[in-house]
C-alpha cells in the first residue's frame, strides 16, 4: 500500500496533460502511486499516455464512456493508497506536495482526522482572459494550519457565506484517509459517488463523517482553469472566438449527466441553474444515508428550503450574462418545492440588505484582526499576467513559489 494515491481522471485533455503528470513525476518523492484514467479521450491523449514510463503510474480506462462522477468513482476503485486525491488534468500539485503532505496527515493522525484540505492557488491556462482576465497565475498563502469544525463550515457554504469549494474535496487541494472513503461506502451499499456534481458530493461526505477537519493555508496544489474546465463551462457564458469550444464541452457535460445512471434530485430544478449552494443542498438530499433522520427532515422542511433559495437568488443576480435563462430554471425549482417567487424574491432583497451590513460590521471589527495577522504570518503573494511574463508555465509557477516560500524562510518538513 503506497502512502499517496493521486488519481487524475482526463477526458481530452492533452494539451494540458503534461504539465499535471510532470507536476507530480519530477518530485523527488517514491512512496505514491499515480493513476490516470483516460475516459476514451479522441485528441491524441492515447499518444502521450502510452509514451509514460515510470513505475508510479498506472494508465486505466474505463469499459464506456462516463459521466464525470461515474469516471471519478470507477478511477478511485482501482487506487490503494492510505491517503488519496484527485488532480484535474488541468490542475497539478505543488512542487512542495509530498513534504507539506506528510507534514498534514502526521497531524491529522495525531488529531484522529481523516479529511485534509489546503488554502487554493490558482493556474489560469491561455484561454481565459476573456473571463478572467491577463491573470496567469495567482495565490496568497500563510504558514499555519487551523483544525475547522465540518458542521459549521457546510453551513456557511449552504447559505451563501463560502462557496462548497472552501470546503475538503478530495479534489487537487484535498486530502481524504482511505477509512474515511471505506465508511462512506459502507453506509451507501458500496457506492462512495452517488449524485453530481463530484466534487460537491465529495465534500458532503467529509462534511457528513467527520466532526472536524485540517486545514493548511499552504496550498497542496494548483487549481486550473482552461477551456477544458467543466465548471467553467457550466456557470460561464462565452462570447469571444471561444465560445464554441465551450458550448460544445457545456453540452458534452450537460448530456453526460441527462444519460447518467446517477440521479439529480428534482427539487433541485435543472442542473444548469449554475449556483453552488443549490449543488451542495442537492447533494445532501442525495445522501440521506450519510445523515440523521433529524437532519434530512429539516434540509427538506418549508423554512429550510425558503431561507436557502432567498439567500441563493442574490447569487443568480451576479450572473448577468445569462440571467434570465437561469431565472426561468430557478422559478421551475420553485415550483417544484411548491413555493412562490415573490415572497422568495421579497426576502432575498433583505439578504442584500444584511450583506452589505455584514460587510460593513466586517470592515469595521475583521480588517484590523486581519492585518494585525497578515504581519504576524507573513503572506506569501503570486500574481502574475501574462503581460508580465508571456508563456509562464505552471513550472515557472512552481519554481516562483519555491522561491518565495526559501525567502520566506518556511519549513515544510
Amino acid at each position: 500500500m503506497p502512502k499517496y494515491s493521486i488519481v487524475i481522471p482526463s477526458r481530452n485533455g492533452g494539451r494540458y496533460l503534461h504539465a499535471c503528470v510532470e507536476s507530480i513525476v519530477s518530485q523527488k518523492y517514491q512512496d505514491y502511486e499515480l493513476i490516470i484514467s483516460d475516459d476514451h479521450s479522441t485528441d491524441g491523449t492515447d499518444e502521450y499516455l502510452n509514451s509514460l514510463n515510470s513505475e508510479n503510474i498506472t494508465v486505466i480506462r474505463p469499459p464506456q464512456t462516463m459521466c464525470m462522477s461515474e469516471h471519478w468513482d470507477w478511477a478511485l476503485s482501482n487506487a490503494s493508497g492510505e491517503w488519496l486525491i484527485f488532480v484535474g488534468q488541468d490542475d497539478g500539485l505543488q512542487p512542495h506536495f509530498f513534504p507539506l503532505a506528510d507534514r498534514l496527515t502526521g497531524l491529522a493522525d495525531n488529531k484522529h482526522i481523516r479529511a485534509i484540505m489546503s488554502e487554493r492557488a490558482y493556474y489560469f491556462w491561455p484561454g481565459c482572459e476573456a473571463i478572467y482576465g491577463d491573470i496567469a497565475a495567482r495565490s496568497f498563502v500563510r504558514n499555519k494550519t487551523k483544525i475547522c469544525n465540518s458542521r459549521v463550515e457546510l453551513a456557511k457554504a449552504l447559505f451563501g457565506i463560502q462557496n462548497y469549494f472552501q470546503l475538503p474535496e478530495m479534489y487537487t487541494t484535498s486530502l481524504f484517509r482511505r477509512s474515511l472513503i471505506e465508511e462512506a461506502r459502507s453506509k451507501q451499499n458500496g457506492a462512495l459517488i452517488t449524485t453530481h456534481p463530484q466534487d460537491a458530493n465529495l465534500a458532503v461526505i467529509a462534511c457528513s463523517l467527520e466532526t472536524h477537519y485540517l486545514k493548511s493555508f499552504i496550498p497542496l496544489g494548483w487549481v486550473g482553469t482552461s477551456l477544458k474546465s467543466a465548471g467553467m463551462a457550466v456557470s460561464t457564458i462565452v462570447n469571444n472566438e471561444n465560445k464554441g469550444k465551450i458550448e460544445d464541452l457545456k453540452r458534452d457535460y450537460e448530456n453526460k449527466i441527462k444519460k447518467s445512471s446517477l440521479p439529480y434530485n428534482a427539487l433541485a430544478g435543472d442542473f444548469a441553474v449554475g449556483i453552488d449552494s443549490i449543488y451542495l443542498w442537492q447533494v445532501l438530499l442525495q445522501t440521506e444515508r450519510l445523515h440523521s433522520s433529524l437532519f434530512n427532515r429539516v434540509i427538506r422542511s418549508w423554512i429550510f428550503k425558503f431561507i436557502l433559495f432567498g439567500i441563493a437568488l442574490p447569487k443568480l443576480r451576479l450572473k448577468k450574462s445569462s440571467f434570465h435563462k437561469r431565472l426561468l430554471l430557478f422559478k421551475n425549482m420553485l415550483d417544484a418545492n411548491d413555493m412562490s417567487f415573490v415572497p422568495v424574491a421579497i426576502f432575498s432583497w433583505l439578504v442584500d440588505a444584511f450583506v452589505l451590513l455584514y460587510k460593513v460590521i466586517y470592515l469595521i471589527f475583521r480588517i484590523p484582526r486581519k492585518i494585525f495577522r497578515l504581519i504576524i504570518f507573513k503572506p506569501v503573494k503570486i500574481m502574475v499576467t501574462y503581460r508580465q511574463r508571456p508563456g509562464f508555465t505552471m513550472a515557472d509557477a512552481s519554481a516562483m513559489m519555491l522561491e518565495k516560500m526559501e525567502k520566506a524562510g518556511w519549513e515544510l518538513i
